[in-house]
């Protein structure tokens, strides 16, 4: 019998191919820390969203939108809103029919806890990534990972479904593919920065400004490498295709997102021209003092270390060889995350942005990769007993790894204790984060935010409890969107996306509305600007008062509930 080896083919044929067994693949340690990451960020939000009803105001509005293109009275893609960017609730919306089979998905806001769970579970595993590139020793890559997971801000922000998390996430994915455009000039590298940076924008309106960064740090870096070519007209085509790669997927998001609003709306930026929009909201707040000492304090809160760090990094590029890509590489964190620091502080230091504790939290991730950048060894220095003599190699390994351990923990262990504390102990810098987390650890005389939807679940039952037909429930969602978000009969509600809101607003009798929501105190409520004067003398006749719902905590609402009984 002819052996299969020895065996005459026709002409043209090929031979068969050996039969190989296809290695299993095991999971990376990347995986690892993404799993054991996202396990303890669920159970945090587990314990801050579920048990204590802890979820935030924005992240909360962002899952009723999300909810309310499939359950509203006028479902519609367009219910996610125009004033805010649009990939957080739109990451929610597939999930938000599941409220059927767990109402807490939507009504306490869980859907946007597990989102941003997700999104911080991936930084970790990006920074681990990130740091195996920059070829940091075991120890020292493993304790930057773990403490920047443990960071106080990065687990809150995992668990309270805010989108710092998801900015956090594509930054430092941007940084990475940055990171490996300068060390080996990856056009792929770069196409996916860009692609970053545009998922970024879309999530948070602060990645616009790091793409700028990128897109002047692409510049000069690729205008240094394109230098020996003799053409100018070459030159400036390939520094124009580098910031194109980088600077197109961002610009293309931005546009994209501006024509869909100005279609749609009628105003290509609504975040500035709506009444629900940052500039309209800072105008209805009480104004508060502006103070370079503000921003600087929080920044201290959260990275103590930054400043020295940042000299280190420095000194440690000046002298390496060669010395331009060592500052380009220093150049990629700065660039990221520095100029949305700058950025924040810009607006807040200008009266257009509110002093929260949680725009300063770019300075974490910029710790770390700058501490992947001070601890990076270079090809050159090889690893454990590369010398020649095995002993001594290993012993300066070892060494070089303690220390690098010593300075990690050093610099995050000092930003741990310091955010720890101004979550405690400052209810001026760390307005949103003390009146949550400080309550939850039992610190004294602290006023809680904990809780605080609770009168408006208690609205959302009184109105449930009551046989109504749909979009008879007439409520601003920029105020009431927790009510809509608890009630078992979101259709019952007409809300200020429905197409109908505007004219039901001005007359609810005649456009079937049979109760009227009106929160009372801060904040835009189109209802309660509208129709003050119910209740008062003189007032319209044709609602009774069902009577108000008492807040459930300072910083909840007070709502007062109108049945229409028809025109006098």
């Amino acid at each position: 019998m002819t052996d299969v080896a020895t065996r005459p083919f026709l002409p043209g044929a090929l031979p068969p191919a050996p039969r190989t067994r296809r290695p299993r693949r095991r999971p990376t340690a990347a995986v690892g820390w993404f799993v054991g990451a996202l396990v303890l960020y669920v159970a945090a939000g587990a314990v801050l969203v579920l048990v204590h009803d802890g979820v935030m105001e924005d992240a909360l509005a962002r899952v009723s939108a999300a909810s309310s293109v499939w359950s509203s009275s006028d479902p519609k893609l367009a219910a996610i809103g125009y004033v805010w960017t649009p990939l957080p609730a739109l990451l929610m919306v597939p999930f938000a029919p599941l409220r059927v089979l767990w109402p807490a998905l939507v009504s306490q806001g869980w859907l946007a806890a597990l989102l941003s769970a997700v999104a911080s579970a991936a930084a970790v595993a990006t920074t681990w990534g990130l740091l195996g590139d920059l070829r940091v020793r075991p120890l020292p890559r493993v304790l930057t990972t773990l403490l920047f997971a443990l960071s106080p801000m990065v687990l809150l922000y995992a668990g309270n479904g805010m989108t710092e998390a998801l900015l956090v996430a594509f930054l430092l994915a941007a940084a990475r593919r940055l990171l490996a455009w300068v060390r080996d000039g990856e056009t792929t590298a770069l196409v996916a920065a860009g692609l970053y940076l545009a998922l970024g924008y879309l999530a948070r309106y602060e990645a616009l400004v790091a793409t700028l960064g990128a897109a002047v740090l692409v510049a000069v870096v690729s205008a240094r490498r394109t230098g020996t070519l003799r053409r100018p007209a070459r030159r400036r085509d390939a520094v124009l295709v580098d910031v194109g790669l980088v600077a197109g997927p961002p610009a293309a998001a931005f546009v994209l997102w501006a024509v869909v609003s100005w279609l749609v709306v009628g105003s290509p930026f609504e975040q500035f021209t709506s009444a629900y929009g940052n500039a309209a909201l800072l105008a209805g707040a009480d104004a508060a003092a502006v103070s370079i000492a503000v921003p600087a304090r929080q920044l201290t809160w959260l990275a103590p270390a930054l400043l020295p760090l940042l000299a280190l990094v420095l000194a440690r590029a000046l002298g390496r060889a060669p010395r331009g890509r060592a500052l380009a590489r220093l150049a990629v964190p700065v660039a990221l995350f520095g100029s949305v620091l700058a950025f924040e502080w810009a607006t807040y230091l200008s009266g257009n942005l509110f002093g929260f504790l949680r725009y300063q939290i770019t300075a974490i991730p910029l710790v770390v990769v700058l501490l992947g950048l001070l601890l990076a060894r270079e090809s050159s220095e090889g690893g454990e007993g590369s010398t020649g003599d095995a002993v001594p190699g290993r012993a300066s390994a070892v060494l070089r790894a303690a220390t690098g351990a010593l300075v990690v923990v050093a610099v995050l262990g000092a930003g741990i204790a310091t955010s720890a504390r101004a979550m405690v102990a400052e209810p001026v810098d760390a307005t949103q984060e003390y009146h949550r987390v400080a309550p939850l650890v039992g610190a004294p005389s602290a006023e809680s935010a904990l809780g605080m939807w609770a009168s408006d679940r208690e609205v959302a039952e009184r109105v449930d409890a009551m046989d109504l037909p749909p979009a008879s429930v007439l409520v601003d969602a920029g105020s009431g969107f927790a009510v809509v978000a608890a009630s078992r009969h979101p259709e019952r509600f007409l809300i200020t996306s429905d197409d109908g809101f505007a004219a039901a607003l001005a007359d609810p009798p005649s456009h079937g509305i049979r109760v009227v929501l009106r929160s009372e105190g801060g904040g835009v409520d189109a209802v309660r600007e509208r129709w003050a004067s119910l209740g008062t003398p003189g007032g319209p006749a044709w609602a009774r008062s069902l009577g108000p719902v008492a807040p459930a905590t300072p910083f909840s609402p007070t709502w007062t509930l109108w049945e229409v009984i028809g025109r006098p």
